[in-house]
């Protein structure tokens, strides 16, 4: 430890030290003695110098004392010396110790090297012989404790040496200044440490410079803006995306509203045009029943009428079927726009999946960068801080190397002034006591005054001479001592600021690790919302693949539906065109019943006309043969004309008959062709009825399920009013098909490919995604 000057305590001894003075002083005056006696006693005192604590140290100059004895042999331990070398000490390399056995070769070497300049010093050094070990302690920097055995006397180090330890504390006020340097480049960060090593060549100093240098703070890598990391904008892209989701949704539920809306409205025309359809039919049934009952009553008047009404009444008919096919088709029409609103829904889910996948992907891409990023960061620096630690513990090793030479150097020093002085102070205390015997002997024997003043007069020069001596010793040593505490503090200082940098290094530690921690928090965060995307994603894509197969379902309904409907029309096509067949085969049977008739009729007369002829011509043969007898010749020749015309006649009617025969034939070949068409047509129309009644049959099944099913639809969705009006709906056609059920014995069990579920689409398009499992549940359908 550094010795201090203790001011306080110097006083109080000099001041202990004049009143004793002061009494020898009174008790001289007391003897009477002439003048230049009691100037003798106040000889005392000169010499005696207060010690300044405030003084400058450098102010004392390091000479020897001329009293010094030049007798004793030196012999000079010199610290070993390692040049330029980080744990070097060569700061005390020029150092050397004097050993108690040193003597006047070293005195008469600092003799020779002592300037003038060295004299006034040693003047202002010198103390009284009342100083003692108060002196020593306080002056020189001593420690408290001091050897009690007896060594040989030291002497002092050469002006050499003291020359040389002068340098090194030059060199060591170089450091401190390099060190102060270092520090200003520290406050502005630098980037290399290539000046530091450019004054290496400069020893020590510049190696220590080195090594502060490499100990910098941790370069611009660990700045700002890795310690306070901004947030990356991956939240705020993922709340775009789901914006943009929400925005998809809403546009499709949207449209699934409208087209909904568009539907019900299909709906309640489709009910109203079947409505009037189903009146009007019951009118013309009704007046099919009265013009049946009034041709059985013969009434035609009635009949008329009713026919007339008939008609009218068929004409509406006509009317209302083809404003039923408009609804019909404005049903299918609304209803594939549903199928396509529902399908532009699945695809919109189908986009926010994909968009989320692809965040989640590059969320998770992001997040390992980060860490990955945060990571290299945090080796890079965490390896540029362990280096800078390391540089720091290798120049505080350093250091504290150096203090402990300094602090064994300032102990060496301080045992070789305890032995320099060691036998002088017990010789000056030997003396002081004698002093003091004298003194009391003084006191009581006045008479012997004089004599006892001779020998304190000699005491005195003996006690003045041995101070000078110890003075000598000490002065040689003082600057040596100020030197090694000055090195001292300013290591000290130097292992202080060392301190302070591996505080802000352990801050820097701390930065690093607060920065890795929060790049890992980010990470973890960003890891989370990658999480959640791909959970979204899979509810999305789960919802949209219950929505894509659901869909599918109501699609082969539909088309099921729509087949059975276009073969419910292709077969009543057929079915009208084979009525049309028959009503004209039963026309063309007409006609040729009508044709064969007359032909008959024809046939007849040319029978009866040969009959006539046949008995015409023997009566004219006999008139004839009567005019000739009678010599009737006109008369005869009109009678022969007469049946020579009825038998050309009747070979003309014979030809006539024989075609008419086989034209009768021919048309009789013909009405039976035709009457056996009639009856293919017939039973091909009895088998068309019933397919079409099959057809129909199932279309009425499916449409009392697809009422069920828009009826559940429409409560799960609160539509009361419109559940009933389907519940009435699914009744009406349920009672219909048990009307066909019986007449052609038909059952439902063994219709096959039969749709046993139907599901409402606007259901579909409306349900998320618990309520559309569950559905798709209830129908045994997977998602695809």
């Amino acid at each position: 430890m550094k010795a201090e000057f203790n001011t306080e305590e110097l006083r109080e001894d000099m001041r202990s030290r004049t009143t004793a003075v002061r009494e020898e002083a009174e008790m001289e005056s007391m003897t009477k003695e002439d003048s230049s006696k009691k100037d003798e006693m106040g000889s005392l005192f000169e010499g005696m110098v207060l010690f300044n604590p405030g003084a400058d140290v450098g102010q004392l100059s390091t000479v020897a004392d001329a009293d010094a004895s030049a007798s004793s042999p030196s012999i000079s331990m010199q610290l070993p010396a390692v040049s330029n070398e980080p744990l070097d000490e060569n700061l005390f390399s020029d150092l050397t110790l004097m050993t108690p056995s040193q003597s006047l070769l070293l005195e008469e070497e600092e003799d020779e090297t002592q300037s003038p300049s060295d004299l006034p010093a040693l003047s202002r050094q010198s103390s009284s012989r009342r100083r003692k070990k108060a002196g020593l302690r306080i002056g020189y920097g001593r420690d408290r404790d001091y050897a009690s055995d007896n060594r040989p006397q030291s002497h002092p180090l050469p002006h050499t040496h003291l020359n040389e330890i002068v340098s090194a504390s030059h060199e060591e006020q170089k450091l401190e200044e390099e060190a102060e340097e270092l520090r200003q480049q520290e406050n502005n960060i630098p980037t290399s440490t290539t000046a530091a090593k450019e004054q290496d060549s400069n020893g020590t100093d510049s190696d220590r410079n080195g090594n502060l240098a490499s100990a910098t703070p941790i370069s611009e890598n660990m700045d700002a803006s890795h310690l306070n990391a901004k947030a990356h904008p991956v939240e705020l892209k993922f709340e775009q995306i789901r914006a943009s989701i929400a925005d998809k949704l809403k546009l499709a539920r949207e449209a699934v509203t409208s087209v909904s809306a568009m539907r019900k409205e299909s709906i309640h025309r489709r009910r109203k045009a079947v409505d009037d359809f189903n009146g009007a039919s019951s009118r013309h049934r009704e007046l099919e029943k009265k013009l049946d009952e009034a041709c059985e009553a013969e009434d035609f008047e009635t009949a008329e009428r009713v026919s007339e009404n008939l008609a009218l009444v068929e004409k509406e008919k006509d009317r209302l079927v083809i404003l039923l096919r408009d609804a019909e088709t404005y049903c299918d029409v609304v209803d594939t726009k549903m199928q396509e609103v529902l399908d532009s829904l699945i695809q919109a889910e189908e986009e926010c999946v994909y968009l989320l996948r692809r965040f989640s992907e590059e969320a998770a891409s992001s997040a390992d960068s980060v860490l990955m990023n945060a990571e290299t960061m945090s080796s890079k620096d965490s390896a540029e801080w362990l280096s800078s630690v390391e540089a720091i513990e290798v120049s505080k090793f350093e250091l504290e190397i150096q203090s402990q030479l300094v602090h064994e150097a300032k102990s060496i020093l301080n045992e070789s002034i305890d032995q320099s002085v060691e036998d002088d102070q017990r010789e000056i205390d030997v003396l002081c006591m004698r002093k003091e015997e004298l003194a009391e002997e003084l006191r009581k024997l006045l008479a012997l005054v004089k004599e006892k003043e001779a020998e304190i007069a000699e005491n005195d020069a003996l006690i003045q001479k041995v101070e000078n001596r110890i003075d000598g010793v000490v002065s040689c040593f003082k600057e040596v001592q100020a030197s090694i505490d000055n090195n001292y503090d300013k290591l000290q200082s130097c292992l202080s600021e060392l301190m302070v940098e591996n505080e802000v290094l352990l801050r820097k530690k701390k930065d690093i690790d607060n920065y890795l921690s929060q790049e890992e928090s980010r990470g973890e965060k960003i890891k989370n919302l990658s999480r959640s995307a791909a959970d979204e994603a899979n509810m999305y894509e789960e919802v949209a693949g219950l929505r894509k197969s659901l869909s599918m379902f109501i699609s082969k309904s539909k088309a099921y539906r729509v087949n059975l409907a276009k073969s419910e029309e292709r077969i009543s096509e057929d079915v009208q065109i084979l009525k049309q067949e028959t009503f004209a085969a039963r026309s063309s049977l007409q006609e040729l019943s009508s044709t064969k008739s007359s032909i008959q009729q024809e046939v007849e007369s040319c029978k009866q006309r040969l009959l006539f002829i046949d008995r015409r011509i023997p009566e004219l043969e006999a008139e004839k043969k009567v005019a000739a007898t009678t010599r009737n010749f006109k008369e005869a020749a009109r009678l022969a004309a007469e049946a020579k015309a009825l038998c050309i006649e009747k070979e003309e009617i014979q030809c006539k008959k024989d075609s008419t025969k086989l034209e009768l034939k021919k048309l009789e070949e013909k009405i039976c062709h035709t009457v056996d068409r009639l009856q293919e047509t017939e039973v091909q129309i009895s088998s068309k009825e019933k397919e079409l009644a099959m057809i129909r049959f199932q279309r009425l099944i499916l449409i009392a399920r697809a009422a069920r099913a828009e009826r559940s639809a429409a409560l799960e969705l609160g539509h009361q009013e419109e559940a009933e009006a389907l519940m009435a709906e699914a009744d009406a056609a349920e009672v219909e098909a048990r009307k066909l059920q019986p007449i052609y014995n038909f059952k439902e069990e063994e219709i096959e490919d039969l749709p046993k579920l139907l599901i409402s689409s606007e259901l579909v398009s409306m349900l998320g995604g618990k309520q559309l499992a569950e559905l798709a549940a209830s129908a045994n359908i997977v998602a695809s």
